[in-house]
């Protein structure tokens, strides 16, 4: 058996029931599973690739403030992966993840992620950027109170 008998033994019996578990959990509004969904879309696990699904289960995930979901919403528009390129909205989404993760690795890859990012940006796009990510934070705790 080649390596592609053996990718597809994994897919087949491995990546397809983690997809559908995921999903399943997803649809449930589970962030955690959102995320992962999100990533399965992403790496073509289980599924085919779609970065526009993956984009959409992150994005759910990041309405629940799962910071790991902010954190690749602003990769998909720093890179234009399944949205329009975006660095305004890219910065936002790593900035909400700055601000949401825990002292530690994933709180140093997003704040270098936004910093790179901000070396190309005017301070005008930068400031709106900031703008927009307050927006989100105050229309996500007005959210949480209701």
């Amino acid at each position: 058996m080649g390596m592609n008998g053996l990718l597809s033994i994994i897919s087949k019996f491995v990546f397809k029931p983690a997809f559908e578990a995921a999903k399943k959990d997803a649809e449930q509004g589970k962030p955690f599973a959102q995320f992962n969904l999100g990533l399965m879309y992403y790496k073509g696990r289980g599924t085919a690739r779609d970065y526009t699904k993956a984009v959409h289960w992150w994005r759910r995930a990041a309405e629940q403030d799962f910071a790991e979901a902010l954190n690749n919403l602003g990769m998909m528009y720093g890179n234009g992966q399944g949205v329009a390129q975006d660095d305004v909205q890219a910065h936002k989404w790593f900035d909400l993840a700055a601000s949401r993760h825990p002292p530690g690795r994933k709180l140093r890859n997003s704040e270098r992620d936004r910093d790179f990012l901000a070396r190309k940006m005017t301070s005008a796009q930068i400031a709106e950027a900031r703008r927009l990510a307050r927006e989100w934070t105050a229309a996500f705790e007005k959210r949480e109170k209701e």
